[in-house]
């Protein structure tokens, strides 16, 4: 069989061997409908595959256009989540006369919209331009920050905090999806890390942001205010930019030549996952549903999550040590600059190591099982031993990080890399619900239950669970390498296209055109 430039074509009106496709590993065969949608690309434009010169220009192309749009995006996003947080040390208890049980459930609420809105969502992130459709929720998040203003009272906040949810919920998935079209799955696991250690440094920016506002006296516009004004604002900002310069995919990447754009997905190949789909699948659908390590990420989602309800209560916890509401404000900082280190560390590491994502991950797991510890066992008098338990919860960011790009890249097929993409954020949602309620009035100042159910189901059991993916997917991978070593694994696939005279043409492609799930496509 005939291969040119690349991704190998053929064209005629029959296909090329009827025993080819009627062996008994039948080879993939599909309308052009149901493509990727780089085959549209590739049958108007055809490309060598690109010299390690060409691919490495690319590569800076993507990471200079791209990256500082999903690091700076990740940062607003955590800055946004935390105002909360933070606004409970600068007057909101006082301003919506909120008891702790209401701030709790204000935390809970958002994750309600979150969930609600994530099928939704990813069915819109498929449908329509990623890139576009994240800056419309970006800016439709800016503007629901600033509606937190003249809230008075916990229904009103209530409902602000829900509609944030909402629209949040696209956020990470749009992030996602735009990495698997943009970059190789080491490149991803690398970045990933780097983005998630902007972004979960920001209590270092929410930490300033908060000490500055508390030397604005505008009577009775109170410092919280501000900071919901500065974070609202530079949110919307933002996501006029998305929208006017990020990327939708790399079919419609502007800064890079048609030939270019072919060559970023040839450079990418290697993840067997195509680019995009807009056709939603349902026979992807169930097969999600159906992949048991689909629910063993939601499930890893879920336990880590349980830890999360601490980001609100950080700034409350650390002022009930004895600490002033300007030394608090400062002392939150830390656990920014410790996410800040533990994730670039878990980069660099991700970068010079291969199949170490599971390791890494269990690695930083330890301090958060110490902090637990810690807060359980050192006396109250001991505030600064207390504070280093709250400040070692924070290195649980890297296996968030690192099994979020793990679950969507052991994916592949659109709807069904959409599909585990939204089940993960759906146990990320699920537990971020139930962690706040961990905080329980009764337990205060000690929380020893929270700490005890911290170590067990958010360190522990996440733990167990990252073993048993790494031994399910290796076992796997070997089952894939024995097919492939018998020669039972094809390259290729067909695409069919309807002429308007009725007759059929066939074509040969690589199957990374063919839009195939990691099952169908044994080359994953």
């Amino acid at each position: 069989m005939a291969t040119k430039m690349g991704y190998g074509e053929t064209t005629s009106s029959r296909p090329e061997s009827q025993e080819e496709i009627d062996s008994p590993w039948n080879v993939p065969r599909l309308s052009d409908r149901s493509a990727d949608e780089s085959y549209k690309l590739f049958s108007k434009v055809q490309v060598a595959d690109p010299t390690p010169e060409e691919a490495r220009r690319i590569r800076n192309k993507l990471l200079w256009r791209i990256l500082p749009f999903l690091c700076v995006g990740y940062h607003l996003m955590y800055v946004d989540k935390q105002t909360l947080g933070s606004s409970a040390i600068l007057g909101i208890l006082e301003d919506a006369n909120l008891n702790a049980n209401q701030y709790n459930w204000l935390s809970s609420i958002f994750y309600f919209g979150y969930m609600a809105a994530e099928w939704p969502q990813n069915w819109a992130l498929q449908r329509f331009p990623v890139g576009k459709w994240l800056a419309g929720n970006l800016i439709v998040w800016g503007g629901i920050t600033l509606l937190h203003i003249p809230c008075n009272d916990f229904a009103s906040l209530f409902v602000v905090r829900f509609l944030l949810g909402l629209s949040e919920a696209c956020i990470v998935p749009a992030f996602l999806l735009s990495m698997s079209m943009f970059f190789t799955y080491q490149e991803q696991a690398v970045m990933m890390s780097v983005m998630w250690s902007i972004g979960n440094s920001s209590p270092i920016t929410s930490g300033f942001l908060s000490y500055g506002v508390l030397w604005i006296k505008t009577g009775s516009f109170h410092p919280w205010k501000w900071l919901m004004v500065i974070t609202g604002v530079i949110t919307i900002i933002f996501g006029l930019l998305v929208f006017l310069y990020y990327p939708d995919s790399p079919l419609h990447a502007s800064f890079l030549t048609y030939e270019e754009r072919a060559q970023a997905i040839l450079r990418i190949k290697g993840n067997h996952s195509g680019i995009e789909q807009k056709q939603f699948k349902k026979h992807q659908f169930i097969e999600a549903i159906k992949d048991p390590k689909t629910w063993l990420f939601a499930l890893h989602a879920w336990s880590q999550e349980m830890g999360n309800g601490i980001n609100n209560q950080t700034s409350l916890i650390i002022n009930s040590f004895g600490f002033t509401v300007f030394q608090t404000t400062l002392l939150s900082t830390v656990s920014g600059v410790i996410a800040f280190f533990t994730l670039s560390a878990a980069a660099i590491a991700l970068h010079w190591t291969r199949n170490a994502r599971a390791w890494i991950s269990l690695v930083a797991y330890v301090p958060a099982i110490i902090s637990s510890i810690l807060l359980l066992a050192l006396p109250w008098s001991n505030r600064w031993g207390l504070i280093a338990g709250v400040w070692l919860r924070y290195t649980t960011g890297v296996p968030y990080a690192v099994v979020m790009i793990w679950a969507a890249n052991a994916s592949a097929g659109h709807t069904k890399k959409t599909t585990v993409i939204a089940l993960y954020h759906i146990g990320y949602g699920l537990g971020n619900i139930i962690s706040p309620q961990l905080f329980e009035p009764r337990w205060r100042p000690r929380y020893k239950p929270t700490w005890i159910i911290l170590l067990i189901v958010a360190a522990i059991l996440p733990s167990i669970i990252i073993i048993i993916l790494r031994l399910y997917l290796h076992r796997e991978n070997k089952r894939r390498d024995k097919l492939e070593a018998e020669s039972l694994v094809v390259d290729n696939g067909i695409i069919e296209t309807m002429n308007e005279d009725g007759t059929t043409v066939t074509r040969v492609v690589d199957n990374n055109q063919l839009d195939l799930t990691d099952r169908e496509n044994l080359k994953l």
